[in-house]
């Protein structure tokens, strides 16, 4: 188990990133950065070597390849732990068997500490303590800087990695929402929405919670472009018009706004789609 080293910071909700004691670490050539995003992105589950592999190199295997993953994986031992003797496995990344896996002290991974504060926030719900589970979740949600492994992912199994985590944000950013607009504060979700709603454009549960916290919010106008330009899209895109969550925001829009603000807009409720599809 990894000891706690507080010098030590790493970052992959959003761009991968890495410090010690206050200094800005690079991570390495392409490959080697995104060897450590993904042992991050699933930090404490061991990964085969094999799978290790196919994710850096897909259907271009070199010979190599083995000798290549442990010449990387050195090279990131001595990054994180520059004083670490040589051969030997550190506290961070592991050998497991035919796999490697990254251990994370207390306070150095950003993903860890997020899924924490997600499981204080839901436990704070199950409790009837609504304040303070914003508040986790708010700190939870705070911790991102854009989509997981911004820049380093690639590839479609390796993007399918990053893209769980992206869902563990949008879930926890409309679970936030639900809260800080039932506890009238829903400004305090807005920046988190906003970014989670960029990231997945044509997610229509995001999408609807933005709208609805910026009506709450006392921005209705906002709001309602919002909703055009993810209707907008969703015609475009796929050929669809806006699903229940979306015309559910949409009216509820309509209801706090002064019918004199938006005359247009009340003639123009959209109905659901008939086919049912998620988003």
């Amino acid at each position: 188990m990894a000891s706690s080293d507080a010098s030590l910071r790493l970052q992959v909700l959003g761009p991968l990133r890495v410090w010690r004691d206050g200094v800005e670490l690079d991570a390495g050539p392409p490959q080697q950065a995104y060897l450590l995003a993904v042992l991050l992105a699933r930090a404490g589950e061991p990964v085969s070597i094999g799978e290790l592999v196919d994710l850096i190199w897909a259907e271009d295997v070199p010979a190599s390849a083995v000798n290549i993953l442990q010449k990387y994986v050195g090279a990131l031992r001595r990054l994180l732990e520059p004083a670490l003797p040589a051969r030997e496995p550190g506290s961070y990344l592991q050998r497991r068997g035919s796999a490697y896996l990254f251990m994370a002290a207390p306070g150095t991974l950003d993903v860890v500490r997020f899924r924490e504060l997600v499981e204080a926030a839901e436990a704070g719900v199950a409790e009837q303590r609504p304040a303070a589970a914003l508040d986790r979740y708010l700190e939870a949600v705070g911790l991102w800087h854009g989509p997981a492994g911004d820049r380093v992912a690639y590839g479609s199994t390796g993007m399918a990695i990053f893209a769980g985590l992206d869902g563990e944000f949008r879930h926890a950013c409309v679970a936030a929402a639900e809260l800080a607009t039932g506890l009238g504060r829903p400004e305090r979700v807005l920046q988190s929405l906003h970014m989670a709603a960029r990231m997945a454009p044509l997610h229509e549960r995001v999408q609807a919670s933005l709208i609805a916290a910026l009506a709450a919010a006392g921005q209705p106008a906002e709001a309602l472009s919002v909703f055009r330009t993810v209707r907008a899209r969703l015609a475009e895109e796929l050929g669809v018009d806006p699903g229940p969550a979306l015309v559910a925001a949409h009216l509820r829009v309509l209801e706090r706004a002064p019918a004199e603000e938006m005359p247009h807009e009340r003639g123009d409720v959209p109905q659901e789609r008939s086919a049912t599809r998620t988003t």
